[in-house]
């Protein structure tokens, strides 16, 4: 491969052709080839590193690049781990180590085929000189932090007898972010490895950390950004030194790049859910853009098939579902699902001999499982405040569910009421909303439950009629809710109270 001229050999580096941004980042160990283990399936990547976007236009992510960007974290991370006490140093001394890795395993980590390794490289200079612009945004779609970065401070090729060796430093300031155990996100190899073009990519990235929350939707990140996510800069991006970034042709972007990344994700197998586009406006324009996780309407896949049945058993008994044994494996290695419950059997020994139960295995089994998944040693987990947190996640659980029931008895009212309503309307009323609502787009889409004809029964073109007049003629569904239990939620819940302890015997 042809060395970049700009290249320097340092003292300590005569092997290596080395390029470096600073001096004053020593080696904190000897380098040692790296060998990772073949068993490994998924690996944590920090959610910084998901919300990286290149600042100058030329520096747009390839899919190889991304990849690459993907297994040079995951080299990191792991040599970090193995190492007591380097972590801590990192994030204190805010240093960085030389990683050193063979450029056969960060091709096969990055899941790049063949052995043309002179792209590797290109693509890796191509890192190194990648000035990006970097945050970490929250599940309600606040910026938490942000910064601006190189990603590697350092980077060099073996030559001679050390041929085929590649070294490379990440910025300290960007490293420490990566090892923070709070901003991971989990992302199966297997699974990115399947996607062909850089969009799909970068869509999988940004959205799967979030399956595993419980309303199943991503954060809404303003339209923008998820451009610069997926494709990086691009002519759908302006800046305007008014009203910041503006996005135009915004339809053009979705016919040509989020439509096929959508499709090319939601088409592998491996996944058990597909995502769905949800487009919020302000005024016409589509300002946000959010993505809901809905389950594929198949035969279950079996996920995840290359875990024990032994597992898959104690998983059972503690109460997890097929549905939500698919999810763990989404968003969980198996062996941070095995190592939570090692601890689990160990919590619950330990509870036995002080002559206290685990009430709800499946509860605590979750507290223990967000601990692991962050890192921590079975030393620092405190027990009690798992088993609090696990009887507050249980509680939280079961008061989610009775509202999520609550909600579907009152839109159970608000139909019988409108339903009622409506049919006390005369028919000199009642004939020309009908007739407006039969020739509207709505009412012709609903054409098949409206043929039934309108009656009481038809509980499927009423549905459709109170959604047409919410969207068109607000004013008169008001006029069908005439009490205040008939159109709030919570003086639906005060009325029904009220009404049930009317009922009391006295």
């Amino acid at each position: 491969m042809p060395v970049p001229s700009s290249l320097a050999i340092e003292d300590g580096d005569r092997d290596f052709d080395m390029r470096r941004r600073s001096t004053d980042q020593p080696a904190l160990f000897p380098t040692e080839d790296l060998i990772i283990p073949e068993t490994l399936r998924s690996f944590r990547k920090a959610v910084s590193a998901i919300h990286a976007v290149p600042v100058k236009a030329e520096h747009n992510q390839s899919l190889n690049n991304r990849r690459l960007f993907d297994a040079c974290i995951l080299v990191a991370l792991i040599d970090c781990r193995k190492r007591d006490g380097l972590i801590k140093r990192i994030c204190e001394e805010r240093v960085s180590p030389i990683f050193e890795t063979r450029v056969t395993d960060l091709a096969r980590l990055a899941g790049i085929p063949g052995k043309n390794y002179v792209r590797i490289y290109e693509e890796l200079d191509r890192l190194y000189e990648m000035d990006l612009r970097w945050n970490i945004v929250g599940e309600d779609s606040k910026v938490e932090w942000e910064m601006r970065a190189h990603f590697l401070s350092s980077l060099g090729y073996g030559k001679g007898h050390r041929r085929g060796l590649i070294r490379f430093s990440i910025d300290p300031s960007i490293l420490a972010i990566l090892l923070e155990p709070s901003n991971w996100a989990t992302l199966s190899l297997q699974r990115m490895h399947g996607f062909s073009t850089g969009p799909a990519y970068a869509l999988y990235q940004n959205a799967w950390r979030y399956v595993n929350t419980h309303a199943k939707v991503t954060a809404a990140l303003p339209t923008a950004t998820w451009i610069e996510l997926l494709i990086g800069h691009s002519r759908y991006v302006v800046d305007d030194p008014v009203h910041g970034k503006r996005v135009v042709n915004y339809g053009d972007f979705k016919r040509r790049v989020l439509v096929d990344a959508l499709n090319r994700v939601n088409e592998t197998s491996a996944l058990g859910y597909t995502l769905e586009l949800k487009e919020l406006r302000s005024g016409t324009r589509v300002s946000k853009l959010q993505f809901k996780f809905v389950p594929k309407k198949q035969e279950s896949l079996g996920l995840p098939v290359t875990w024990p049945d032994e597992v898959l058993r104690v998983l059972a008994s503690l109460g997890f579902t097929s549905s939500e044994v698919e999810d763990l494996s989404q968003a969980h290695s198996f062996e941070v699902v095995a190592e939570t419950l090692v601890r689990l059997k160990a919590a619950e020994g330990r509870l036995k001999a002080q002559s206290r139960t685990i009430t709800n295995k499946k509860a605590y089994f979750t507290g223990i499982l967000a601990n692991v998944a962050t890192g921590e040693a079975e030393d620092d987990l405190n027990v009690t405040k798992i088993e609090a947190e696990a009887k507050a996640q249980e509680a939280a659980r079961l008061a989610a569910a009775r509202n999520e029931r609550r909600k579907e008895e009152f839109a159970k009212h608000q139909a019988q009421v409108f339903s009622a309503r409506f049919f006390e309307l005369p028919e000199l009323e009642r004939a020309p909303l009908l007739s407006d609502f039969e020739s509207s787009s709505a009412g012709k889409r609903a054409g098949i439950l409206v043929a039934k004809g309108w009656t009481p029964q038809n509980a499927g073109a009423l549905a459709c009629l109170r959604a047409w007049l919410a969207d068109e003629r607000p004013a008169t569904l008001e006029q069908f809710y005439a009490h205040p239990e008939d159109r709030s939620f919570d003086a639906w819940l005060a009325w029904r109270l009220d009404r049930a302890e009317s009922q009391e015997p006295a």
